[in-house]
């Protein structure tokens, strides 16, 4: 199994009132396998994302990465964990401004410390994969915001993540282009044998995975 969540709860503080979010959460994702997260809005699935993407802590709970519990990693070594295994597809794209498609989608390879000849080779072939060959040199701004999302998809598998976490993805695109992001993410996620969980309010999105779990009061 790629991941083992056991007993996972968080809460956050609104002033001085607890905001109970986890309550208990266990979830298991295998090698390769695509699991979409549903829920109503403030139900945790942000927080499921974050926590198994290490962006966050737990307040009590084991996560389990092929038999390794990460919950007590330090900071650099959880940063090393991340970079290596798990790759962040959100909503918005964050791509950097002033930089070109191919060196947004290389900027997590650089910080691995990949050799750049090999880098910008399989970023170029990453750019082909996505459909945007033609858009190598054109900066952010110069893209359309589906264009946007896929060099993002694209930098997400830059480093062959063994996880991408993706937290609706598709949110500001328009129908068409969202089912184009839709295909293409499942396809190289396959292709890629790497492991999804997507975080969505789309049910057709959802229904192309290869299970649906549904988190309703803190639990799934």
């Amino acid at each position: 199994m790629l991941v083992n969540v056991k007993e996972l709860y968080k809460k956050y503080m609104m002033g001085k009132k607890e905001i109970p979010v986890l309550k208990g959460v266990d979830l298991s994702i295998a090698e390769g396998e695509i699991v979409a997260v549903m829920g109503k809005s403030g139900a945790g699935k942000s927080t499921l994302l974050n926590l198994i993407g290490t962006l966050d802590k737990p307040d009590s709970g084991i996560i389990e990465f092929r038999n390794e519990n990460i919950i007590n990693f330090g900071e650099r070594k959880l940063a090393e964990f991340r970079n290596k295994n798990i790759g962040f597809v959100f909503q918005f794209h964050y791509l950097l401004p002033e930089f070109t498609s191919l060196e947004n989608i290389m900027l997590p390879g650089l910080i691995k410390g990949s050799v750049r000849t090999d880098l910008v080779k399989r970023s170029e072939e990453l750019l082909d994969l996505v459909g945007l060959s033609d858009r190598k040199t054109h900066k952010s701004a110069e893209l359309s915001g589906g264009e946007q999302q896929r060099v993002a998809f694209a930098r997400a598998l830059v480093n062959r993540p063994a996880l991408i976490l993706a937290d609706e993805p598709s949110g500001n695109l328009d129908s068409a282009s969202s089912e184009k992001l839709h295909e293409m993410m499942w396809e190289l996620a396959k292709k890629n044998g790497t492991a999804f969980l997507v975080a969505t309010h789309d049910r057709n999105l959802a229904e192309k995975a290869d299970r649906i779990v549904n988190i309703v009061d803190g639990v799934i």
